[in-house]
């Protein structure tokens, strides 16, 4: 069966590099899910949830903000965030979450408001990804 080689990078390391059988991502345009054998492709991703399946395992990452592309079976995912589900702090995350929802009430400059906004689009992913499969 062919397989896609998937490798999640963030600037502080490589996350993930190994052969899969499909992923499932978050992009600007909507969930996107990628087989071996994907027509090339670049996206914006949106922070959530990237599903990594892998013959009869499935995995989940938190995702920030970044890039993928596909091209010749490799699909490379470039953010600034990846955690695996297991990984997640959720107390951590709802007090990040708490702080930047506090500092979104203060008066910021454009560019503070920015890092803030995404700052809480990370932790509500990460916090939405501990919750769903902490039910199952």
């Amino acid at each position: 069966m062919a397989q896609l080689h998937l490798k999640v990078v963030t600037p502080e390391k490589l996350i993930f590099d190994e052969e899969v059988s499909q992923i499932n991502v978050s992009t600007d345009q909507g969930q996107i899910g990628i087989l071996p054998n994907h027509a090339n492709l670049m996206a914006k991703l949106k922070p959530g949830e990237l599903v990594i399946k892998k013959g009869g395992k499935t995995d989940t990452l938190a995702v920030g903000d970044g890039f993928l592309q596909v091209a010749d079976n490799v699909l490379t995912v470039m953010t600034d965030l990846a955690t695996f589900e297991q990984d997640i702090d959720e107390r951590a995350q709802e007090e990040a979450k708490k702080r930047a929802e506090q500092a979104l009430e203060q008066t910021l400059s454009d560019e503070e408001y920015a890092e803030t906004l995404a700052a809480l689009e990370k932790s509500l992913a990460q916090l939405r990804i501990k919750r769903r499969h902490r039910v199952r």
